[in-house]
C-alpha cells in the first residue's frame, strides 16, 4: 500500500503553530530547521528539548509532538513508544531488527525529510497567521 506522505506533513504544520504568535512559531521552526539540515535527526530533536526562553517551551514541545505523530502516521517511528525525547529522536537513527544497513538508511533519509517538509509547511503556516 502506498501512503501519500504530503498530506500527513501539512497536518503536522497545523499542530505546529497552534500556540505562541506567527512570528514566534516561525523563528523556532526556522532555527529547528536549520539545526536538522547541518546536524540531522538527533539534534533536532535535543534542539527542540532544550528551549527553555519565553513562550518557547510551548511552540518546541507541539512541534515535537506533531513530528512524533507525523512519523508513527508514516510508520517510520512507533505510535507510543515511551522513551523521553533525546531517546526517541536519537533511536530514530539506530538500526532496527531486520534491517540491513541500507535499508535502515533509506529509512533514515526518508524520515528526515518528511519532518523537513513538515517544517517548512509549519514555516508557511507562521508566516500566514501574522
Amino acid at each position: 500500500m502506498m501512503l501519500n506522505l504530503e498530506p500527513l506533513a501539512a497536518q503536522a504544520s497545523l499542530g505546529m503553530t497552534a500556540q505562541g504568535s506567527g512570528s514566534d512559531c516561525d523563528r523556532l521552526i526556522t532555527k529547528a530547521a536549520a539545526v536538522l539540515a547541518e546536524q540531522g535527526l538527533f539534534a533536532f530533536g535535543l534542539f527542540l528539548f532544550s528551549r527553555k526562553r519565553n513562550g518557547e517551551p510551548e511552540i518546541a514541545r507541539n512541534i515535537l509532538r506533531s513530528c512524533r505523530a507525523l512519523l508513527a502516521q508514516a510508520g517510520l517511528a512507533p505510535l507510543h513508544e515511551e522513551r523521553d525525547e533525546p531517546s526517541y529522536w536519537k533511536g530514530l537513527g539506530e538500526q532496527r531488527d531486520g534491517e540491513d544497513g541500507a535499508t535502515a538508511l533509506r529509512r533514515l533519509l526518508l524520515t528526515k525529510q518528511l519532518v523537513e517538509l513538515a517544517l517548512n509547511y509549519g514555516r508557511y503556516r507562521a508566516k500566514g497567521m501574522d
